[in-house]
């Protein structure tokens, strides 16, 4: 008879997250998945095929919970969703920035399933931006590229957390940055 699992699959992907955030997957050893999760390897590798299954799995994870708290499906859509959604950049599970614009910097060298679930997801905050704009301005031509402005504004402003600076100031950024594309 088996052991008995002593842990859970999100609890796992949970606690690894932060640990990829801060290191990426290149600079991230087993042995700091062992002890950010409290798992031994043996256990990492039973629930997933290898480092970078974990990796692919932690980044899924994440999405889903970004998409969960709705920083861009709030009813009614709009510019108070579009700040929510820039302010992601303040960080969660205890990191500043965004973990899957961090580990853009290693785009080349990540699993093509990584890579897919990055680009789906840009794709998808972009659509969901695109809405957010028709809702606040209308529809207009060009929505499409002040999407795509906003997702380069809001990639700079977490790689900017990386500097460490402190929330206020981004804060200022954010409200500029609101105020220009609102006025255009």
């Amino acid at each position: 008879m088996g052991r008995r699992k002593l842990f859970t699959r999100e609890d796992v992907l949970d606690k690894a997250i932060p640990v990829f955030w801060e290191h990426g997957l290149a600079e991230t050893t087993v042995q700091d998945l062992e002890q950010a999760t409290g798992v031994r390897k043996s256990g990492l590798y039973t629930e997933f095929k290898d480092k970078e299954d974990l990796f692919v799995e932690s980044l899924r994870r994440y999405f889903e919970v970004l998409m969960a708290r709705g920083h861009l499906t709030k009813q009614p859509l709009g510019w108070t969703n579009v700040e929510s959604f820039l302010k992601v950049c303040y960080g969660s599970w205890g990191q500043k920035g965004c973990f899957s614009v961090n580990s853009m910097r290693e785009f080349a060298d990540l699993p093509p399933k990584a890579r897919q679930i990055m680009v789906a997801s840009v794709m998808k905050a972009h659509q969901l931006l695109i809405d957010n704009l028709a809702a606040a301005r209308g529809s207009r031509d060009d929505n499409d590229s002040l999407a795509g402005l906003i997702v380069t504004f809001f990639s700079g402003i977490c790689l900017e957390q990386n500097l460490g600076p402190d929330r206020a100031r981004i804060t200022k950024k954010i409200d500029a940055f609101m105020r220009l594309i609102r006025a255009i």
